[in-house]
């Protein structure tokens, strides 16, 4: 499941920002925590090792966690939030060019994978690290 690298470094990244998330995040970051989890671990289990054809499986997955986060993104005007959208939205998009196109690369499918996914990531934490320091910012007055 967690096999490589770059996919522990990312789901180690993955839980300590959902932790975080978690932790101190208000309703809105706590169910986004608790879905990119399930999004996360969702797609680890559903992947198939034959890496020559379409991940059906993640794409689905994927696609399900592009609904979540683009209704969230409608009625929540949080820049992070947007943004994570869009990187989700290009990580279907690679599933849907890999499907279109099986010239390309699967190490290339992956390789657009974990850098969308990781830029997500660095969304979210940049979401909660501005929540936090609205929260002291608001403690101090």
């Amino acid at each position: 499941m967690f096999s490589i690298l770059p996919t522990q470094l990312g789901a180690g990244a993955m839980f300590v920002i959902c932790g975080v998330a978690l932790w101190i995040g208000g309703r809105l970051e706590r169910g986004l925590a608790i879905a990119t989890i399930i999004a996360w671990v969702g797609s680890a289990v559903l992947e198939i090792d034959d890496h020559r054809i379409p991940q059906w499986g993640i794409f689905a997955v994927d696609l399900v966690y592009l609904g979540v986060l683009g209704s969230l993104a409608l009625f929540d005007r949080r820049i992070w939030l947007l943004f994570m959208a869009a990187f989700q939205l290009l990580i279907v998009l690679t599933h849907v060019a890999f499907a279109l196109d099986r010239s390309l690369m699967q190490w290339g499918f992956f390789s657009a994978y974990y850098l969308w996914s990781y830029a997500e990531l660095v969304a979210f934490a940049v979401g909660l690290a501005a929540l936090a320091w609205r929260r002291r910012k608001q403690a101090r007055r």
